[in-house]
This record gives C-alpha cells, structure tokens and sequence, in this order.
C-alpha cells in the first residue's frame, strides 16, 4: 500500500512538474516574428481540429483534412477514395463523384456558413488539377496549355454542381457564393500517379483580421472534456522525460520535442492537473527562442485576485482568448522573459498589463511565478526553439 501510494505521489509530482515547465512555455517564451501571421495559424489549426470533429461523422476522413503545408493560414481538404477525381481528357464528374458533391458537400458548407466562423473564413477555394499526359499532336508548350484550361473547367465543374447541390438551401448556398471560387492548377502539384493527379482539392483559408473571431467562437462552444485524462503517445514521451530529468541521480536527457505534442501535452496536463486560470493553451514554436501562445483564460478568476487591474483598460470578462508573446533567456541558471506583443480580439494590450496578467496567474500557481525571472527549472542548462520545435538539454 505504500508503494502504490509512493508512486502515485511521484507521478502526481511529474505532472506537477512538467506543468511548471507548461506554465515557462505559455507564459515566458517569445514567438511572433510576425503577430498576425502567428495568430492566423495557430487559429487556422484549431479550427482544422472543429472541421474534423464535426465533418468525420459525415464521411470525411480526418487524414485528408490538414493545414496546407505552403500556407499554414489554410485548411486543405482532399477526398478520400478518388471521388472526384476525372478520367482522362474530361471534365465531366464521374457518378461517384456527383453523388460526393450532393452528399457531404452541404455538410461541408454548412459548417463554414456557421454564425460562429463565417466571418472568419476569408474564401474556399477549389482547386482543379492535371495529369502532366502530352497531347497527340501537340507540343510541350500547348499541351500544358490544354491541361491548364482542362484543369480550370474542373474545378468550375466541381463549383457550379455544388452550388446546384445547395439550390434548396438558398440561406447556405448565398453564403457559398460569396467565397468559393474555381482555380485551375493544370500540371503543377502532381500525385504520385495519372489518376490522382486528375482531380479536384478544397482549400479554406482563415481572414487574418478575423482569426480571433474563430478563437472567441470555439472557446465559447468548447464541449466539456473527459474528467480523466487519457495518456498519447506524447504525453507519455514528456512523461518519460520528466522521469529522467527527476531520477537520483539525473540522468543526461537532450530531447527535440514538437509544437504538436507540446500541445498535445498541455491538454493532458491541464486535465491531470488543471491550473487556477488557465481553461486551455496552445502554443507554437519559433527561432531564436520566440513563442506563440493562446491562452484562454478566466478573466472573471484574475478579476477576483487582482481587482480592476483588466477592468481598467480592457472590458473583458468570461473566458476569453489572449495571445502573449514573450522572448525568453537563460543566464546562470536563471530564466527571465520579456513581453514582446499581446493581443485581445482586435486590440493590443499593453506590454505593462499583459505582464500582470501574467504575474496574477502566475502567483496562483502552485509554483507562485510571479516575478519576470526564475530558476531554471528540473536542472535544465538549456531550453531553445527552432520551427516548430523546442530543445531541452540537461
């Protein structure tokens, strides 16, 4: 009984620490090299994340719903099983591929035409494609032209049985209109084979200025989460990490761990261990010790511990989502940081007030990190960020 007790307590302790460790990542590293940018991807993902939810039950595969990894501002959805793909030399829909449109492309649009993200959604592109076959009597030159016009008429094919999809929907297919478009790629972008390469792709790219409206909008119908937190397989990684960095004695840890499962981590811990103020964080990574976090936090909570220090300047209450970008550095084992840029819907925060934010969550953490340094912590001599990822080193 005393063993399962001891361990139970050092895997609480774990948590206890990696959450420390959380709370240095959301609350003291910089990112945004370039704000907007960073606060249309991270939403761009967050949304991608409700499009999968609510679109897999309807037939959508989650592997074929994905940020486009040229423009992490939109979401890229391809179609599982060849459904709309051509045969050669045509536009025309195969049977399969219409009954596709009539099915799931309503479920699609009325998703994006959601009071909650339709303002959001700068446009919905479909995209046509080729396969790079010559024409019989053509030359290079003129049968990428003929590609590229094939290419065109696809995806115009593609737009305009959607849109008669919708025709008993006039609320939905109005709403459509004003954002879809037909873009012929021809022979640029070819799959692996002829076949894939005729074909037709949807991409759903974020309004920048209104990136913060989808944020609002899913931390508003944010469903409640399981009471007991499942392990990932990069939960269990960190876990495994923290074990190391805690063992007597330590043993030599360098790690390279993703933005992915930081976050997937994060969701973890806060249910593991959920923290006073804090109902979610994501975060992403950048060079040279830059990150950037969205933080949803309970402004009514910091209300109450730190009376009028938001009130003040900003009209915020309720759960909200704040970006804070905070530069980061390691000197003698101390850790401090500096607030670059945060941001509350359209506005921008004070680099004073965002730092008080931060040191009134901070001091009701179990850690009280209330001040702009601290000791490194788990005996880390090093924590930097690259792309997308983050490197620790003991």
């Amino acid at each position: 009984m005393r063993r399962a007790s001891g361990s139970d307590h050092l895997a609480h302790s774990f948590t206890d620490l990696m959450t420390s460790l959380m709370v240095i990542f959301i609350l003291l590293l910089l990112v945004f090299l370039n704000n907007q940018a960073s606060v249309n991807a991270v939403t761009t993902q967050d949304l991608m994340v409700q499009l999968r939810n609510q679109l897999e039950p309807n037939g959508f595969s989650r592997e074929d719903i994905r940020i486009d990894p040229k423009d992490p501002s939109t979401i890229l959805l391809t179609v599982a099983d060849n459904q709309l793909t051509f045969k050669p030399n045509s536009h025309q829909l195969e049977p399969r591929g219409q009954t596709f449109l009539e099915t799931r492309m309503p479920k699609l649009t009325e998703t994006l035409c959601a009071p909650a993200y339709r303002n959001a959604i700068d446009s919905v592109i479909v995209e046509g494609h080729s396969d790079n076959a010559p024409y019989r009597g053509l030359n290079a030159e003129e049968s990428l032209e003929r590609n590229l016009k094939l290419s065109q008429d696809r995806s115009m094919e593609v737009v305009a049985k959607t849109l008669t999809a919708l025709s008993a929907r006039p609320a939905i297919q109005s709403c459509l209109m004003d954002k879809i478009s037909a873009s012929g790629r021809g022979e640029q972008d070819l799959a692996e084979s002829g076949d894939k390469s005729r074909r037709v792709v949807i991409k759903v790219r974020v309004n920048a200025n209104r990136a913060v409206d989808v944020a609002n909008a899913i931390v508003a119908e944010r469903t409640p989460v399981a009471p007991v937190p499942i392990a990932t397989p990069a939960s269990t990684k960190i876990l495994d990490l923290l074990s190391r960095l805690t063992a007597t004695p330590p043993q030599p840890v360098r790690m390279r761990l993703s933005e992915d499962e930081v976050n997937q981590y994060l969701r973890f811990a806060l249910l593991r261990s959920p923290r006073p103020g804090i109902d979610a964080v994501s975060v992403k990574f950048f060079p040279h010790d830059y990150v950037s976090t969205l933080t949803v936090i309970d402004f009514d909570a910091l209300n109450k511990w730190s009376p009028g220090l938001v009130s003040g300047l900003l009209d915020i209450s309720g759960k909200k989502a704040v970006w804070i970008d905070v530069r980061f550095s390691i000197d003698r084992g101390t850790l401090s940081y500096k607030v670059e840029k945060a941001f509350f819907e359209d506005k921008a925060i004070p680099r004073l007030l965002a730092e008080k934010i931060i040191q009134a969550i901070g001091a009701q953490q179990p850690e009280n990190m209330s001040g702009s340094e601290m000791p490194v912590p788990l005996g880390l001599k090093r924590i930097e960020t690259s792309d997308h990822f983050v490197e620790v080193e003991n």
